[in-house]
């Protein structure tokens, strides 16, 4: 376990890290994982050293970030990717993590888990813990409408899709538009959600990946929660602006920034289909749980 981005302190991942141990999991935390300097949790040699040295430990079997806050963007250049591709493991994170992850499966292929924050999401509370679980085990391959917890979803545009599913925070995945780390493969299945954006933000966002001609690649979209200041945005209107015509969409699917969060799988082909809905993609090497 190590922080690539902010500053965590003790007291908010121990729930977690509790609930690990109960599971029967072992934690092994990195040297600077509680350190704190200014926006980041340490310099980015100190930052990554630890991932450095995790890989280097055979029985670590997921590379789990304590949280997201700001800074992942600064490790891309240097991130052991060939270390990561030699002995592969999950990279567990989300929010400002996005960006890593797009650039692990930009530059190794390798699949990624997001939606499974230690500091709030991965919870005894947590309606999605077993899911998440099944999935970093290789057990589960889709979630469908039962296994939403009773959360209503929405059918936006019905359809099927079948692609690279990719997604995690909006503002961090156009942070990485016109870099060597932004994924260029098609079609993909996107999912997005984002936290404290208003709106003409997220439209902005949106026009930029319209301008690099990134719409055209998307086969299928589900839409988690955006939120700002604690109440729920509606971005429908804004992404209908730029989605090309006939791409199937799910809204309000259980994703975002709050503790009842689906973790899903990014880096796997995948399949959507909106009614009745259904996200199923191809097994996931157990080389990598």
């Amino acid at each position: 376990m190590f922080s690539p981005a902010g500053c965590v302190q003790r007291e908010q991942v121990q729930p977690g890290i509790h609930l690990l141990n109960a599971l029967g999991f072992s934690c092994h935390l990195a040297n600077h994982a509680y350190n704190c300097r200014g926006l980041v949790s340490g310099t980015i040699g100190e930052r990554l050293s630890d991932i450095q040295a995790l890989l280097a430990e055979p029985d670590i079997q997921a590379l789990w970030c304590l949280r997201g806050g700001y800074g992942s963007i600064q490790l891309l250049g240097d991130f052991p990717y060939e270390s990561l591709q030699t002995r592969p493991r999950w990279l567990i994170g989300f929010s400002d993590i996005t960006a890593l992850q797009w650039a692990v499966y930009q530059r190794t292929g390798l699949p990624s888990l997001s939606g499974f924050t230690l500091t709030s999401q991965f919870r005894r509370e947590n309606p999605f813990l077993e899911a998440g679980l099944e999935i970093l085990a290789g057990e589960r391959c889709q979630l469908s409408e039962a296994d939403l917890q009773g959360i209503p979803i929405r059918a936006i545009r019905p359809g099927k899709a079948r692609g690279i599913l990719l997604g995690g925070t909006l503002a961090m995945i156009v942070s990485l538009a016109g870099t060597p780390f932004f994924p260029q493969v098609q079609p993909l299945i996107l999912f997005l959600e984002d936290v404290n954006e208003p709106l003409y933000r997220i439209d902005r966002y949106l026009w930029q990946l319209h301008w690099m001609g990134f719409w055209p690649r998307v086969a299928g979209v589900v839409l988690g929660r955006f939120t700002l200041n604690n109440q729920r945005l509606s971005v429908l209107d804004l992404l209908a602006a730029v989605l090309p015509d006939g791409v199937p969409v799910v809204a309000d699917f259980p994703y975002g920034h709050f503790q009842e969060c689906c973790p899903l799988p990014l880096g796997v082909e995948a399949e959507l289909q909106v009614e009745p809905f259904r996200l199923r993609w191809n097994p996931i090497c157990r080389s990598t749980a």
